[in-house]
């Protein structure tokens, strides 16, 4: 998800219509993109990742969250922020489009530092309590990945002219799944009181 090719503050490219949204990228990639006017920016990416979770079922109860990403590359043209995890709520489940630009939450789920992002490797953050209660047992569950800029409405970075700032994370539509974004989940199913990994990719 992105709004692209403008040349606007942070506050107005976070806040304006999506221009463009692919939904098969290999990598994905959160990025922010500076103009070479002062404190003004070209682009702003999002990335959305959603799960089938409904194999657990509605009578399941979550313990615990892990959200994978396979780091691809990382920049920091104009700063080091965070990378978080939250919401989203396209319209559909299996394509994206500009307007969905906007879907995304603010409550932040967990978060990586900028430091601990590694490239060739999973990188996991751990589920808080509300990005545990995000998790659909009976559905799709919808997230999406953006700077610490972004979700706290604050560009804290140092600008620097042309340059990029991103994380870029591997995809499912690359061949094979070494590289799938996941979600293992624990729960545990009453029936049998037993508690279960579920890894979804």
């Amino acid at each position: 998800m992105q709004r692209a090719a403008v040349d606007e503050v942070f506050s107005t490219i976070r806040a304006g219509a999506g221009t463009a949204a692919v939904s098969n990228s290999s990598p994905m990639v959160v990025r922010l993109n500076a103009t070479a006017t002062l404190n003004q920016f070209e682009s702003l990416l999002r990335i959305y990742v959603l799960f089938d979770t409904s194999i657990i079922s509605a009578s399941g109860t979550i313990s615990s969250a892990v959200f994978s990403g396979y780091g691809i590359q990382k920049e920091a043209g104009n700063g080091s922020p965070d990378l978080h995890l939250a919401s989203s709520s396209p319209a559909s489940n299996t394509d994206l489009v500009a307007a969905d630009y906007q879907q995304v939450g603010i409550t932040s789920f967990g978060s990586i530092t900028y430091a601990n992002f590694t490239g060739l490797q999973y990188n996991d953050i751990t589920l808080n309590a509300a990005g545990v209660t995000n998790i659909s047992k009976t559905g799709i569950s919808k997230f999406s990945l953006q700077t610490s800029w972004d979700i706290n409405n604050s560009f804290t970075g140092a600008w620097v002219s042309l340059a990029n700032t991103d994380f870029r994370i591997g995809t499912a539509e690359l061949t094979g799944t070494s590289e799938d974004p996941k979600l293992v989940v624990t729960y545990t199913v009453p029936a049998n009181s037993k508690q279960d990994v579920i890894w979804f990719d």
